[in-house]
């Protein structure tokens, strides 16, 4: 229990090199809030605090990755800090959260962008929900909101959720969404049953804020984590309550500092996950065998947010300040955005 423990701490396991990692240019002048691979082709779209949407190309020959830019949004850019994104299954359209309290759809290839969503307060998430066509926004004016596809621009959701608090965090994977509010609690739905009421709803097992929520890849549970340098690992049955289980990680042993675990992404193929921190690192777990596969060297500033490609074999992050120590830590030369061409002993359980 000993061994488990430490190696899902992240002691034992040695640091990786990262000599192979791409770095894109040009990157955002500011901080990074998301970045999500199209689902079926070699596309990232990068969203940041400086209000802009990016849209890079890139091609991977065995550890050897090149990049382009190829468009940004500039026809009705967002006038605030944009903060979520996601494509369509298609992999034609970009839809964008922003703290100006709109949600917009950028057409690829008409290069169009009009207005979906409206909320009272910034909208910190947005997701595709492919059995539906649907996309789905959530806002810290405490409400989640539907939007069929097929009517987008209308202004009107199909659907509007009232929640008891503002949305940290959320996740959405098939039929299955988790939102995760500002009094730590959970929220589960089944959209195809009922969309408007949680399944399930409960308190977070983490003392602290939750930060970010991640999906399992077969929908059974989800991971949560907190800026306490903290994960939870979660499961949706009640029959399968007896493998929940918590580890500590983004940690300093050294000096005892203690970082928030930024963003939690799963590996479509394996199963197994990424957690991306404050203290510049970023480690590759397998949560069924309770163990670190493999952690990387540290980087200078925080990681605020990271994906995995469609096909398993790129690990995007991007690096730059995430505000956790306060004004006069920012250092807006150390923003950048990395493509990591995975090996499969990398991220393939192990047997």
């Amino acid at each position: 229990r000993r061994l488990v423990k430490l190696v899902m701490s992240g002691i034992v396991a040695a640091d990786a090199s990262r000599q192979h990692d791409h770095q894109i240019n040009p990157a955002p002048q500011d901080s990074v809030s998301c970045i999500k691979f199209a689902p079926n082709k070699d596309y990232l779209v990068c969203t940041a605090w400086d209000n802009s949407v990016s849209l890079y190309a890139f091609q991977k020959n065995g550890f050897a990755i090149q990049s382009r830019a190829e468009m940004q949004m500039t026809q009705n850019p967002h006038t605030g800090p944009v903060l979520g994104a996601c494509w369509d299954n298609m992999g034609t359209k970009v839809f964008t959260a922003s703290a100006d309290k709109q949600g917009k759809v950028w057409d690829l290839g008409s290069q169009q962008v009009i207005q979906f969503a409206q909320h009272e307060q910034p909208i910190k998430c947005v997701h595709w929900v492919d059995p539906h066509s649907m996309v789905v926004t959530a806002s810290w004016d405490r409400t989640i909101k539907y939007w069929p596809s097929n009517s987008l621009g209308s202004g009107t959701p199909a659907a509007t959720v009232t929640l008891p608090e503002r949305v940290y965090a959320m996740d959405v994977r098939d039929n299955i969404a988790v939102v995760a509010t500002a009094d730590k609690n959970i929220h589960v739905f089944d959209i195809r049953a009922n969309p408007q009421q949680p399944m399930k709803t409960h308190l977070s097992p983490l003392r602290h804020q939750v930060r970010t929520v991640a999906l399992f890849s077969d929908n059974r549970g989800y991971a949560i984590g907190s800026i306490e340098g903290r994960v939870q690992i979660y499961h949706i049955q009640d029959s399968d309550q007896g493998k929940n289980f918590a580890f500590k990680c983004h940690r300093d042993a050294r000096n005892q500092d203690i970082y928030a675990v930024n963003a939690i992404v799963f590996h479509k193929l394996h199963g197994t996950f990424c957690t991306a921190g404050s203290d510049g690192t970023f480690n590759f777990w397998d949560k069924d065998a309770k163990q670190r596969l493999k952690g990387f060297q540290q980087l200078p500033n925080a990681i605020t947010c990271c994906d995995f490609n469609h096909t398993g074999d790129v690990f995007g992050y991007a690096v730059g300040y995430d505000w956790s120590k306060g004004y006069d830590a920012q250092n807006r030369q150390m923003e950048s955005l990395w493509l990591h061409p995975i090996q499969d002993n990398e991220i393939r359980p192990k047997k």
